[in-house]
């Protein structure tokens, strides 16, 4: 009897050890969920955001998952887990887990050289053409510019081809030297989205659908264009113009077919992205326990290739000492902890992945305001509250990132405005005696451009690009400025004239701003008067 009751006594104090342990872990994740809560309401009232989705992953196990406020503030419709944002660039890891599914299948190699499966591929440097290999389309090393010829591709929609896109390639010029040195660029993507295409037999869309998401049971991510009559679960796109919150309606998800999906257009939830991730971080392993893609393949897409420069902030706050590009991904050290994750921006949406692989940890953010303060609190305030968990870091990250972007943000507007009030740009209409310089001018990749009186005021407009018009004034001599119909783009620019040695009218352009984003790309425009 002794002996029986003994056994009790042990299982009962066992059982209560159980339930107390199970308890204190039901506690935490409690106080950890609620930490989020507080962080993304802070964000949201903070830099103006309308909804955001986040999900978290840890060791294979959903530990947060939730949608937050309205994903159209015209319909007042509300974000979940299911609701579907443009991840942007984010699109990129897709792509190169398209091609590693080809390597597994002894379809290519990564060394193989582009021109071996797309002839009409070609740089402007003949031996760059020769030498350019797969590796080289997802690594941001081509030489090219930051954001180069990315007006092919934005503001959307243009009316360019993927077509258009690799023949045009040809006439941009290196800023830099091949393989030298970082330069972000989307264009490159495009190419290897229609290599997936030519060696598969089938559009990238439908391959990395039915490869990728059916394989994951993503069901609410979408390569190609969205049925929006069945599918009414859509965040909205939203931008900050003139202080103001304003639904931008031209960058909603719809039913098309996007140009540039291989390098930026899929639209997916959180739900499902965490699928994506779960897979990444178990090595190429579904959850089925089935190999979607091989450990050496997904240790290949995390390899470093391309160092990136590591700022400022980086090495103050985040204690990083390297930092790279790998195939679709950025890796580096936050903290003490090996890093893979990508940012996408795209009219209105903001998204970012993380992924501690040493951890299993995997985050997930999307937002449908442009705002990339918002972005960054959310990702270093959930990076923080997450290793603060782990109970072998001895020291707890406690900065209050929200309050550090909105005083930056202070700060970047000072400067702004101070540089506004330097520069004196007036909106004085075309002298006469300028006239001359009116009519069509063509840039070879871009294509046509007018400069036209219309009885009123001189317009710009594009004739590949047709979200690409303004009201153009003059500042000085030979220098006018376009200023663009659409708000939103914040990217006016200056035009330049000058004279060729055979006497022919040549234009230039530069943005305005320097806070421009990348992707208006006049630097690299050469227009010639017809």
């Amino acid at each position: 009897m002794t002996s029986k009751y003994s056994v009790f006594f042990f299982f009962l104090i066992g059982f209560g050890y159980s339930l107390l342990t199970i308890a204190n872990s039901q506690s935490e994740q409690i106080k950890q969920s609620q930490l989020i809560d507080q962080l993304v309401s802070k964000t949201m009232s903070s830099f103006n955001v309308p909804g955001v989705a986040i999900g978290i992953i840890k060791n294979g196990k959903i530990t947060h998952l939730k949608g937050y406020g309205q994903a159209n503030i015209q319909t007042k419709s509300q974000v979940d887990q299911d609701t579907l944002f443009k991840i942007a660039s984010n699109s990129k890891a897709f792509t190169t887990a398209a091609l590693a599914l080809l390597v597994d299948e002894g379809k290519l190699k990564w060394s193989d050289k582009v021109t071996q499966y797309l002839p009409d591929f070609k740089m402007k440097d003949p031996w760059v053409t020769k030498e350019f290999n797969i590796r080289d389309l997802l690594t941001h090393r081509s030489g090219l510019g930051v954001g180069a010829g990315d007006l092919m591709l934005w503001p959307e929609p243009t009316q360019f081809t993927r077509k258009d896109v690799i023949k045009n390639l040809r006439y941009l010029d290196s800023v830099g030297s091949f393989r030298d040195e970082y330069a972000y660029d989307n264009l490159l993507y495009i190419v290897a989205g229609e290599l997936v295409a030519k060696i598969s037999g089938e559009s990238w869309e439908r391959f990395v659908e039915t490869r990728i998401f059916k394989k994951l049971g993503m069901s609410q991510c979408f390569a190609g264009g969205v049925d929006t009559n069945k599918n009414k679960n859509l965040a909205a796109p939203h931008v900050m113009i003139s202080g103001s919150l304003v639904l931008l309606e031209v960058n909603k998800i719809n039913d098309k077919i996007n140009l540039m999906a291989a390098a930026g257009g899929i639209k997916c939830s959180a739900k499902d992205l965490l699928k994506w991730v779960g897979m990444q971080l178990n090595l190429g392993v579904m959850a089925t326990g089935n190999v979607l893609i091989s450990e050496k393949q997904i240790k290949a897409l995390w390899k470093p290739v391309t160092t990136l420069p590591i700022s400022y902030s980086m090495k103050v706050f985040d204690k990083a000492s390297y930092r790279s590009y790998a195939l679709g991904w950025r890796v580096s050290n936050y903290h003490r902890e090996h890093r893979v994750s990508h940012t996408g921006t795209l009219g209105g949406f903001m998204s970012q992945i993380i992924m501690l692989p040493e951890r299993k940890l995997g985050i997930v953010i999307l937002t449908n305001q442009q705002s990339s303060s918002a972005r960054n609190s959310l990702a270093r305030g959930l990076m923080n509250i997450e290793l603060n968990q782990f109970s072998d870091r001895s020291h707890k990250l406690t900065k209050d990132w929200v309050n550090y972007y909105v005083e930056a943000n202070k700060r970047r507007k000072e400067k702004s405005n101070n540089k506004s009030a330097q520069s004196n740009i007036l909106e004085r209409i075309i002298p006469s005696n300028q006239n001359n310089l009116l009519g069509d001018y063509n840039d070879p990749w871009f294509g046509e451009i007018s400069l036209k009186d219309d009885g009123q005021k001189t317009v710009f407009n594009s004739k590949m690009s047709p979200r690409m018009t303004g009201d153009v004034f003059y500042h000085n001599k030979n220098k006018w400025w376009v200023k663009w119909h659409d708000r939103s783009f914040e990217a006016d620019a200056w035009i330049i004239f000058s004279k060729n040695k055979s006497g022919k009218t040549e234009m230039k352009m530069k943005a305005i701003s320097s806070d421009a984003d990348f992707s208006f790309d006049f630097q690299d425009l050469y227009f010639t008067k017809n």
